[in-house]
């Protein structure tokens, strides 16, 4: 079993302070993350779970106060602990920094023990936070998102649909990638997979929501993200009874999870259509793709899966000067095409 993930913390200061902070956080157990960078600070708190960040005020024309700003008014985070780490002494600083929502100002020089002190306090503060929200009321919904051969814009379509949720209905929206040999979810939405559904899959009798969220991307859209494994030789360490025991723990924290399912027929996939509430049944007006409709119409009804309730059809590259029309496709298999996403091209 692989070792607990280390809490990481983001030190945005100057060089000399990075250099002494680096075996003091270390020494803890700490991973951090360093730059003098406000752009590249802002990117890293987009795409990377973050314990907590120790900030300057100023840094040759970094902004710490504006970052902080910016942290609480994106809501990036949920709640991370900002301690404000600068050689600035007035009372109008400090006061200018506890009302952007800094939590804690500490004046350079310090003694390193000082140090630890207030981030172990500043991070207990926040899991105990976390420990104590009131538990959702309803379970979330699954969103498995099917296509009947590879490119036929499945992952687009679940990108799109999550973040459109997200920003326009606000509500808490989790991707997850569960085309485990071929996903590039990460790739759609610009992140860096740093954990994977590996690091979940070998920790599952463990699951609490501080691990869950140390594992899983934030997009910035403020989707959640998680990402399939990197290196394909892992994907038989993840079993179905692992997905499901995911799924169920996902849509306890999630208004609806959104799963980029493989083209294939394995247990796993298997496992996630029989769980889903809905299932989006991506096509193109193509040959094969119509064809191997055929094949799933005929698994559905072995697994009791319903075209009238939960499976409901969308049909990419509508009004393609090419391939057979909606009405053929609904014709030949009497099943409604609720969904018709226009192509973008001449084709």
């Amino acid at each position: 079993m692989s070792p607990a993930l280390p809490k990481r913390i983001l030190v945005i200061q100057d060089t000399a302070t990075t250099l002494l902070l680096r075996p003091i956080l270390a020494a803890e157990g700490y991973e951090s993350l360093e730059t003098n960078s406000g752009d590249e600070a802002w990117e890293w708190l987009k795409s990377y779970p973050i314990d907590l960040a120790i900030v300057e005020t100023s840094l040759g024309g970094f902004d710490g106060i504006e970052l902080v700003r910016q942290i609480r008014a994106e809501k990036l985070g949920d709640g991370l602990p900002v301690l404000m780490l600068t050689f600035k002494t007035e009372i109008t600083d400090k006061i200018a920094a506890f009302e952007v929502g800094v939590d804690d100002y500490l004046i350079k020089p310090f003694q390193p023990q000082e140090l630890i002190y207030r981030i172990r306090l500043l991070v207990s503060r926040r899991q105990k936070a976390a420990a104590s929200r009131t538990p959702r009321a309803t379970r979330g919904r699954i969103v498995a998102l099917f296509g009947t051969k590879g490119g036929v814009g499945r992952t687009t379509i679940g990108v799109n649909l999550a973040v459109a949720m997200q920003r326009r209905a606000h509500l808490k929206i989790a991707m997850f990638d569960a085309d485990f040999f071929f996903g590039d979810m990460a790739l759609h939405l610009n992140l860096s997979p740093t954990r994977t559904i590996l690091d979940l899959a070998q920790r599952i009798d463990q699951l609490d929501q501080e691990l869950v969220d140390r594992v899983m991307a934030q997009h910035s859209s403020g989707v959640r993200v998680l990402l399939s494994p990197r290196n394909p030789e892992d994907v038989e360490a993840i079993g179905p009874s692992d997905i499901e025991r995911l799924l169920d723990f996902l849509t306890a924290s999630y208004d609806y999870v959104i799963v980029d399912c493989q083209t294939s027929y394995d247990e796993r996939t298997l496992m996630i259509l029989e769980k889903a509430d809905t299932i989006l049944l991506v096509i193109k007006p193509e040959v094969g793709c119509v064809k191997n409709m055929a094949v799933f119409s005929e698994l559905a009804v072995k697994l009791g899966l319903s075209f009238e309730k939960k499976i409901h059809i969308v049909l990419n590259r509508a009004g393609s000067k090419s391939g057979i029309s909606p009405k053929e496709i609904e014709r030949i298999f009497r099943r409604q095409i609720r969904f018709q996403v226009g192509s973008g091209g001449n084709a």
